[in-house]
Order: structure tokens, then C-alpha cells, then sequence
């Protein structure tokens, strides 16, 4: 790794990421050395995650014979509805991989592992990891959820479309622009683009607030503006001949690389986030291009930050709460394993790991690690973890973008539906959790 890419994520752990968790190190009990016992884990992904994290795990048990795993990989498509029955029903794998915006709700119904026991007897050491980044996987100043990858929202361009319509993709445009180069690739290609409902988020980040409150009670605004804004954008978007039908975004599900409409150039751009540009640019078989998010042109924040790619987490009812942490450790902290999972889920935060990257980057990783570098100049603080009822929110949200791309409701009703219904949501769990 370049000194400018080591600076960077020195950079981005210290100072814009406020917000970020990471993994620890473990050192095994020898109470364990004898104990046969298969630990489950769980993450979301594509088939490069998958092999990478199973060849890695086949590692650990190389190195300790007693311990096996019952991997249970998903999509991101249903992956938390599937974690969410596990939790219902007591059978939360020993691991899983978590993401930012659940963990406060995983931490408010005490469904993950507290570690910090571990990082006080030095079971855990986070000695290499900033205090920035471990500081968003802790709640009441104890260590829940470990960060093991940085990254930042992206726009994926197919470099051959764009170049073959004629048109430059800046480094970070408006949404106005986004529109207009995109009939500009439909007039001169005939390839589409797509919108969907991760464009909401960067909707109140532009406007200086985040989704929900601080406190989760209730949304970051006072009325469905922004609703309105999103819900109108994506109406707008499907009367036009540049967007995919519906039924394309059915047949071609953008939360899954296999099936990406940039994969086979149904359309021209993925919105994604950084660590995922190896495995899309890989699985599309050719050189994508990566910008930063769309601005609103009367926005008064920048929307770009840096954030944990993902998090592990121990179960709370795990009955092997130091082998979990250990191999938490070793997917985090070992050089050996990381040589395998090559940084696939993100920037590594064990310095250590980071510094072994250093004469192995590939063309991907230089892409990405300079598409972090220009985020880290201008990045602000990413927002508060969701609260509990996000996810049905989120749920609520896509079920009416689907129905007005459908013409079956308006923006405004859409809207009014999401805030009132939203505010109801998170009213109530603010309750219960109370």
C-alpha cells in the first residue's frame, strides 16, 4: 500500500469517522483447545464473499481442530427478515455479520454478545484499532459489534456505455445532471438507469439532518417533504423512457451482483458502496467507473461519509462466547486470513492488516482505496444508528416506491402514508423498548 493510502485511513479513523466499530484480537483459552464444538455463522453477500469467508474459516479450523462452523451466507435481499426470525424464535447464530443501521435495535432487545469483558482481560485486543472506529459498535462505553471493513456509498458507472454515449461522469454531480446524462446514454445507446430507495438517506443527509432522530422517537424532519421529494423523484423517473420498468427491476434485483442491470449493460450505473466495486467490476467481466452520490443542487451538506461496511457480532445466548470472540479476531486481526478475504468487505481497520496490504493491492483496491482518499477530504459525520422499526420502515417504503412506479399511488399520498404510518412505527417501539 501507497504512503497516501496508508495516510488516509489513518485519516478516516481518527478524524470523519466518528462512527465505526471494529473486531478485536482473542487469545484461545486452552479451556477450549479439547472441546468439539461447531459454532454457526452468518453473513450477507455475493459468491466471491461466500468462497472467501468459508476458505477462511476452513483456515481457523486448520489451526484449531476442534472447532468447526455451519456457515448459513444469504443475499442482502432477506437477509435481516431471515435474522429477525432467528431472533423471535431464540436461534441467532453464535456469528453474524451486522450492518450500521441495525445494531441499535439488536443492541436494544440484548440480542448481541457485550465484548468488552474480552477486551478488558485483553481476550480482545484493540490495541491497533482506533478509538473512532470501535466507537460505534459500543453502547454505554462497552464494546458490542466490531467494524472489520471501511467504505462509503458509490455510484458504479459502466465505462463503456458512458464512453459510447459521448458524456463525462464528474466526480460528484447533481441530481439534475444524473437526469440529464441519462437520457443523454438512453438518445445515444439505448441503455437505461435505475433509481431506488437508497437515494432517501442521501436525501436528509443533503439537507444537514438524518432519517430519524436522535433519539429514534420520531423522523429527523418535521413534516413529508422530503418524503415528497423522493416519492416524486422516483415518479418522475418512471414516466421517462431513460429508467427500467418495474418488472426489469423485478427480473434484475440491484441488491444482488448476479443480477445488478449493470452486469449485462441493461443499465449504466449501480448505486452501491465502495467495497463492493471488486466483485461487481469482476462479475461484470469488464473496468467500471466510481463517483461519488448525487447532490441536491440547493443542498447545504455534504452527503458523502465513511462508514463500518459491516460489523461482526457474537450472539448473546451463544454458549462459546471466547471461541466466538476468537474468531472474530482471526477474520479481523489475522494477516493469514486476510490474505484470503483480500479486503472484499471493505478497507481493513487492524493496522497491521492494513500495512500487509501493502505490495499486494490490485488494480481493484487502487481504485477503491483512491475512491476513499477523495470521500476522506470532503466526508461528514455518518448518521446515528437506525432505531428499532426501522426495518419495517424500510419495508413500508420500498412497498410504495413499488407502487408509485406502478402509477397506483401519487407522491403525495405515498409520502403522507410513510410519515404518518413511520411515525407511528417508531413511536411505538420507542415505548416498548421503554
Amino acid at each position: 500500500m501507497t504512503v497516501r493510502a496508508k495516510s488516509l485511513v489513518t485519516l478516516s479513523l481518527t478524524a470523519s469517522l466518528v462512527s465505526c466499530a471494529t473486531l478485536p484480537v482473542f487469545a484461545s483459552d486452552n479451556k477450549t483447545d479439547d472441546e468439539k464444538v461447531t459454532i454457526r455463522v452468518a453473513w450477507w453477500g455475493n459468491q466471491t464473499r461466500n468462497d472467501l469467508t468459508v476458505k477462511a474459516l476452513d483456515l481457523y479450523t486448520e489451526q484449531h481442530p476442534n472447532v468447526t462452523f455451519e456457515t448459513e451466507p444469504s443475499s442482502w435481499d432477506g437477509y435481516f427478515d431471515k435474522l429477525s426470525t432467528q431472533a423471535a424464535t431464540g436461534s441467532l447464530p453464535d456469528i453474524y455479520q451486522q450492518d450500521y443501521g441495525q445494531i441499535r435495535s439488536y443492541y436494544d432487545q440484548n440480542l448481541m454478545l457485550n465484548l468488552q469483558p474480552f477486551v478488558e482481560s485483553n481476550v480482545l485486543d484493540v490495541s491497533r484499532v482506533s478509538e473512532a472506529v470501535l466507537s460505534s459498535g459500543s453502547f454505554d462505553d462497552d464494546l458490542y459489534a466490531m467494524c472489520i471493513g471501511l467504505n462509503s456509498p458509490a455510484l458504479f458507472y459502466d465505462k463503456e456505455t458512458v464512453e459510447a454515449a459521448g458524456v463525462t461522469i464528474p466526480e460528484q454531480m447533481t441530481w439534475d445532471e444524473f437526469f440529464d446524462i441519462s437520457q443523454t446514454i438512453y438518445d445515444k445507446t439505448g441503455v437505461q438507469t435505475y433509481i431506488d430507495s437508497m437515494v432517501l438517506g442521501m436525501l436528509f443527509r443533503g439537507i444537514g439532518t438524518s432519517e430519524f432522530s436522535e433519539d429514534g422517537t420520531a423522523f429527523g424532519v418535521d413534516d413529508d417533504s422530503v418524503f415528497l421529494t423522493y416519492f416524486q423523484m422516483i415518479a418522475d423517473a418512471s414516466k421517462s423512457n431513460w429508467h427500467v420498468s418495474p418488472e426489469i427491476l423485478t427480473e434484475k434485483n440491484p441488491t444482488v451482483t448476479e443480477t445488478m442491470p449493470i452486469i449485462d449493460q441493461t443499465c449504466w450505473n449501480s448505486f452501491s458502496n465502495s467495497n463492493q466495486y471488486g466483485t461487481i467490476s469482476s462479475t461484470a467481466g469488464r473496468e467500471l467507473g466510481i463517483t461519488m452520490w448525487p447532490v441536491m443542487k440547493d443542498d447545504t451538506q455534504q452527503v458523502q461519509y465513511l462508514k463500518s461496511s459491516q460489523f461482526l457480532c457474537g450472539s448473546s445466548t451463544t454458549e462459546h462466547p471466547e471461541i466466538v470472540a476468537d474468531v472474530i479476531n482471526f477474520i479481523t486481526t489475522s494477516i493469514e486470513a486476510n490474505e484470503i478475504l483480500n479486503g472484499e468487505r471493505g478497507v481493513p481497520v487492524d493496522s497491521d492488516v492494513l500495512a500487509s496490504f501493502d505490495e499486494r493491492l490490485s488494480d481493484n483496491d487502487k481504485v477503491v482505496y483512491k475512491f476513499i482518499d477523495d470521500v476522506n477530504a470532503v466526508a461528514t459525520p455518518m448518521d446515528p444508528p437506525s432505531p428499532s422499526g426501522s426495518s419495517e420502515i424500510g419495508t413500508l417504503v420500498d412497498d410504495l416506491t413499488e407502487q408509485v412506479r406502478y402509477g397506483e399511488i401519487t407522491p403525495e399520498d405515498a409520502a403522507s402514508q410513510v410519515f404518518e404510518e413511520g411515525s407511528e412505527i417508531l413511536a411505538e417501539k420507542a415505548n416498548e423498548d421503554n
